[in-house]
Order: structure tokens, then C-alpha cells, then sequence
């Protein structure tokens, strides 16, 4: 008969085993989940706006508005998610019906018309945006939900996160070339291009990888076994997730954190696609979209490597003093921008990506631990905190949408005019690209100084 130790060893590997299985199953669904946030920005400026000429406010709002009216029931997913007693888990039920959400109406989304006026382009995208913005905290609430229910302990948590950004960073190099994809001679024309590379995206890397996780994710015993709420407990509303920042001071400085990453850098960044085309390469759509192809795999390789960098950092000096270094580079990272994006494109603009990609890679990986930490140990209902963090990261990408759009009409910016845009237009692009990022970083140090001020206070209390 095999002895004790040897039987106990065994169920440790197997343990071993099974818990590294479920974390490429969780880095699955944070490879949809990527692939569904990033690919509607991506194909939509180039396909509605840049091609089929719709006003860039309108678009911003056709996207703003669905984002913003998805994410408004993040709080009613994450308390029925907690509260689910179904047969086939508390989560699985959701991200099934996200999955399927999301990649149907993704696929829909590029098969508009050409011919039709644009006013009705502009209804159909609206629609389906709508439908995808509403599938969205489907996957998304109860993904990071079930990352919180794995441990306990915020070194495994980061270290699961670690993975998710690692994958998201290897989508990242095939996202921003879903536009070069699409201009290739093999399709007969630029929107028959999208239309194919559309479907394609939605079926095999929304939902290929996220039917994965729905079908194959195991929850962890507590939370499987998780008894069902009282009927004394308040009705699922918004309004729990949004009360959490009045209760945990500590949550609304992160959260403030994300905001100012989120929805000031991501605002800003946008205009380094019109600087790239309208500047750099003469209007050329083809040529600066190769360049902002170049970039963004440029922002995937060095996020990618700052992944193990960032991981020594939290274990050695703490997630806050990570962060600290992290946006110091990403200040620097901004000052720089004001001369990389001057004159013809060159390589050096991938010194753009080495100084902020970093900012970017942390956002995923040391925030939700952070967020996390905010609930209370025992805790086995991470649906409001997961649900707060969506609907803030979905408000800041709404508002980093229509801040966009109003800018380009502010500034004068007009697609008709090629590069031949009014006097000034570039160059106040350019200061707002370099000069937001700078001060996006500045106030994000305010904000750590803060959070690090917080915890000391709860360590001492």
C-alpha cells in the first residue's frame, strides 16, 4: 500500500496542477474580455469615421451612450452573480450569456451597409453598441470575481492578474493590425475588410476563448458552496456597488486612480492615431495605420516585460511604491511624446511605449488586488467591488470617447480636409497628447501619496 506521505504528496501536485489549469482558464477570459474592449475603438474611428465619414462627436456618443447605459447595471450583475443559486454555479451562468452577447453583436456590428445614408449607419452602429455595451459586465463582473474567490492572499492574486496582463499584452500585439488586416489586397475593398476581420475577431477570440472559460472554470469551494442571501437582504440595485465609495475611503482614491489613467491618458492617447495620419504621413490612412500598428506592439512587448518587473517591484517595495515609479516614468513618458511625434515617423517613436507602457500594465495587474484588499477578510461577495471597478473602468472609456470627439471639434480638426488642416490644428493635438498625459501622471502621484497615507493609518489603527 502506498504510504502517507507519498498519497499526500500526489493530492498536493494534483492540486498544483488543477489551480495552474484554472488560471489559463481565467487568462482565457481576460483574452476575450481584451479583445471585446479594445476592438470596437480600434475598427470604429477608421470604419465609421475616417471611411464612411460620420461626424466624430456622433460616433463618440453612439459609443459613449451604449458604454455608459451597459455599465449602469454592473451593480445589478455583481449582487446576482453573488447571490445566483444556480445548478450550474454563481458565475458560469453569467459569463456564458455575456460570451455569446458579446461576439453576436460584435460580428453584426461591421456588416452595415456602405450605401445606406448615414444617419441610418450611424442608428444600426448605435444599436448593436448598445447590445455589446450590454453584454459586457456579463463577462466582465463575474471574470474578476471569480480571480478574487481563488485566494486569499494579495502575492497570488497579483500573480494571477500577472498572467491575465501577460495574455492581454499578447493580444495587444495583434489588436491595432485588425485595421492593416483589413486593407489587404485580398479583400476587394476596405469595408469588405472589416466585415471579414470583424467576424473573425468575434468568433475566434471573443468567443472561442470565452465559451472556454464559461464551460471549463471551476469556482472555488466556499464559493460554490455559498449560502443563498437572506430574504431580509436589499434588492439588487446600482446603488450598492456606487455606496461602497462613500463607506471605504481608501476605495475612492483608487478608484480616482483609475479615472485619471483611464479616462485622462486614454483621452488623450487618442490623438496620437490623427497626429500618426494627418500629420506624420500626409493623410495617408494606410501608411499611418501601419505606424500605429508598429506602436501598439511596441506598448505590448515592453508591457509585456515590465509584467515580471512589476511583480519583483510589488513583492519587494508593496503595490503603492510601485506605483509610484510607474507613473514618475509615465510623466516622462508624456514630456517625451512632445518631440516623438513631430516630422516624419521614425523608430524612435517606440520610446514612447518603453516609458508609458508600464502605466497600462499596471492598471491590470496591481489595482484589482488593491481593490480587493478593501473587503473585508471572510468575505465571499466580490460582485459590488468587481462591479464598481467595471463601471468605473466603463465611464472612464466613455468619457475618453466623447472628451475625443469634442476635442476634434473643438480644435477644428475635419477628416475632409486631409492634411491640410486649419492652422494650429496639429500642433494643439500635439500639446494636448504630450501636456495631458504630463498632468494625468502628476495628479496620479497626488492621489498615491494619499492611498499610501490611508493604509498607513488602517495598518495603525
Amino acid at each position: 500500500m502506498p504510504n502517507r506521505a507519498s498519497t499526500s504528496q500526489a493530492d498536493t501536485n494534483c492540486a498544483a496542477s488543477n489551480q495552474k489549469v484554472q488560471r489559463y482558464l481565467l487568462a482565457a477570459g481576460f483574452l476575450a474580455l481584451f479583445f471585446a474592449n479594445q476592438s470596437v475603438l480600434v475598427l470604429a474611428v477608421p470604419f465609421y469615421q475616417m471611411t464612411l465619414a460620420l461626424d466624430p462627436v456622433w460616433l463618440s456618443l453612439a459609443i459613449a451612450g451604449p458604454m455608459l447605459l451597459g455599465s449602469s447595471i454592473s451593480g445589478f450583475v455583481g449582487r446576482a452573480s453573488d447571490r445566483c443559486q444556480s445548478r450550474f454555479g454563481r458565475r458560469r451562468p453569467f459569463l456564458l450569456a455575456g460570451v455569446l452577447g458579446l461576439s453576436l453583436s460584435f460580428v453584426l456590428m461591421w456588416q452595415v451597409p456602405a450605401d445606406w445614408p448615414p444617419l441610418w449607419q450611424l442608428g444600426y452602429f448605435s444599436l448593436l453598441s448598445l447590445l455589446f455595451f450590454l453584454a459586457l459586465p456579463l463577462l466582465a463582473v463575474p471574470l474578476s470575481s471569480l480571480v478574487f474567490e481563488q485566494t486569499p492572499d494579495p502575492q497570488q492574486r497579483t500573480a494571477v492578474f500577472g498572467l491575465a496582463s501577460a495574455v492581454q499584452k499578447l493580444g495587444s500585439l495583434g489588436y491595432q493590425w485588425l485595421v492593416p488586416l483589413s486593407q489587404l489586397a485580398l479583400f476587394s475593398s476596405f469595408q469588405q475588410g472589416v466585415r471579414w476581420v470583424g467576424a473573425l475577431t468575434g468568433t475566434l477570440l471573443i468567443a472561442l476563448p470565452g465559451l472556454l472559460l464559461a464551460f471549463r472554470a471551476r469556482e472555488t469551494n466556499h464559493a460554490s458552496n455559498h449560502k443563498a442571501a437572506p430574504a431580509t437582504q436589499p434588492q439588487v440595485a446600482p446603488r450598492d456597488s456606487l455606496s461602497l465609495l462613500r463607506q471605504r475611503p481608501l476605495l475612492r482614491w483608487l478608484m480616482l486612480l483609475c479615472l485619471l489613467q483611464l479616462c485622462g491618458c486614454a483621452f488623450v492617447a487618442t490623438l496620437d492615431y490623427y497626429l500618426l495620419v494627418y500629420a506624420m504621413n500626409q493623410a495617408d490612412l494606410v501608411a499611418g495605420s501601419w505606424w500605429k500598428a508598429l506602436l501598439s506592439s511596441g506598448y505590448a512587448l515592453a508591457g509585456l516585460a515590465f509584467v515580471p518587473v512589476l511583480g519583483w517591484s510589488n513583492a519587494r517595495f508593496g503595490a503603492v511604491r510601485t506605483l509610484y515609479w510607474v507613473f514618475l516614468l509615465n510623466l516622462l513618458g508624456g514630456a517625451a511624446k512632445w518631440w516623438l511625434y513631430q516630422g516624419e515617423p521614425t523608430y524612435w517613436l517606440l520610446f514612447d511605449a518603453v516609458l508609458c507602457s508600464a502605466a497600462w500594465t499596471a492598471m491590470a495587474m496591481l489595482i484589482p488586488p488593491l481593490l480587493a484588499q478593501t473587503e473585508p477578510a471572510g468575505s465571499t461577495a466580490y460582485g459590488a467591488v468587481s462591479a464598481l471597478h467595471h463601471w468605473v473602468v466603463s465611464v472612464s472609456a466613455a468619457l475618453s470617447m466623447l472628451l475625443s470627439g469634442l476635442a476634434l471639434n473643438t480644435l477644428g480638426f475635419a477628416a475632409s480636409a486631409g492634411a491640410a488642416q486649419a492652422d494650429g490644428v496639429l500642433n494643439a493635438m500635439r500639446l494636448l497628447l504630450s501636456g495631458g498625459t504630463v498632468l494625468c501622471s502628476f495628479f496620479a502621484l497626488l492621489v498615491l501619496w494619499h492611498v499610501q497615507r490611508l493604509q498607513f493609518l488602517e495598518e495603525h489603527r
